[in-house]
């Protein structure tokens, strides 16, 4: 072989994600926000402290909720460039296609809507019994829609910015990458659950679980990131229009925590999963399956590290609301 096809070969770019790369990039989505985290509330603390003022009269504020929410994009978006160049791997290597037939992207659509609608109750059912056996529960800080111009920022910010780099980093790379070591449903499962964790917080695994699981089994279908990114702002912007309606008009959509509550949040859990299975069943089943090929050997232990790390992050993170 040449030297000159030596050095073509050197530089060849990767066109795919592995299993390795779901590793180590779950991992630095870890410990790079967090450290900044740690950072900015030191900072906070110190600025709070020489204005003889609580901490959490800046971190409620606004603008600077909009300008953290604006770093984690940043972030998020500076691993995805980073981690392709240095480690030599194409950007169209997370599969963003747009080019689907249109009835495609109205299921996508569908699917965003019906997720909401049929998920949200069991989500508030589960609270409720945290509640009950005495976890603290946490309402979070967000952007409240109370005019139409926060409301605008508020679905740039919650609804926008997260659905480009979250599916970039966990649908784009992660799960891609498992997809060359897992069969479908580990997969999907993994991805899910290391998206749970990346939100280090045990009321908040649930939900980010199941959509994870759904927006995962979408790019299966569709093989483009987009239909994760469609589905995944459509909730968003769904959650922030219904809180920006409530403000406006008082009208809510929350239910009393009677028992009926309960069977409703469950039937509609299994109405939802039943409209997905014939969705996938006599919709997709039509639809061309991209077909990956499944690496040998053994799983990198870069996943195993960063699970391992996030779940401690998670008990560290549970432990603190109970002191």
């Amino acid at each position: 072989m040449s030297s000159k096809q030596t050095n073509n070969k050197t530089f060849e770019k990767r066109s795919i994600y592995r299993h390795d790369d779901s590793g180590k990039v779950f991992l630095a989505c870890l410990i790079i926000p967090l450290a900044i985290s740690i950072l900015i509330s030191i900072i906070i603390a110190q600025i709070a402290n020489q204005h003889d003022i609580e901490p959490t009269e800046i971190t409620s504020n606004m603008w600077f909720l909009t300008g953290y929410a604006i770093l984690n994009f940043i972030i998020y978006i500076s691993i995805y460039l980073i981690y392709n160049k240095v480690c030599k791997i194409e950007y169209k290597a997370v599969n963003l296609k747009f080019k689907m037939p249109w009835h495609t992207y109205f299921i996508i659509i569908a699917v965003g809507i019906i997720s909401l609608f049929g998920i949200q109750y069991f989500i508030g059912a589960v609270d409720n019994l945290l509640a009950l056996i005495g976890f603290p529960l946490q309402e979070g800080t967000s952007i409240n829609p109370t005019d139409f111009g926060t409301f605008m920022l508020a679905v740039f910010v919650l609804a926008l910015l997260p659905a480009i780099a979250e599916e970039l980093i966990f649908r784009g790379i992660i799960f891609n990458g498992l997809r060359t070591k897992f069969n479908e449903t580990g997969e999907i499962l993994i991805s899910a659950i290391m998206f749970s964790l990346m939100h280090g917080s045990f009321q908040q695994f649930v939900y980010p679980f199941i959509l994870g699981s759904i927006m995962a089994w979408l790019v299966i279908r569709t093989g483009s990131i987009f239909s994760s990114m469609l589905v995944h702002f459509i909730n968003n912007f769904l959650v922030v229009m219904f809180a920006y309606i409530q403000n406006a008009t008082g009208w809510s959509m929350s239910l009393p925590g009677e028992w009926w509550f309960y069977l409703i949040a469950f039937a509609l859990l299994f109405v939802t999963a039943g409209i997905l299975i014939i969705i996938d069943k006599y919709y997709f089943k039509h639809q061309s399956k991209e077909q990956v090929e499944i690496q040998k050997g053994r799983t990198s232990p870069y996943i195993y590290v960063s699970i391992i790390v996030a779940v401690i992050i998670l008990i560290v993170n549970t432990i603190t609301l109970f002191a």
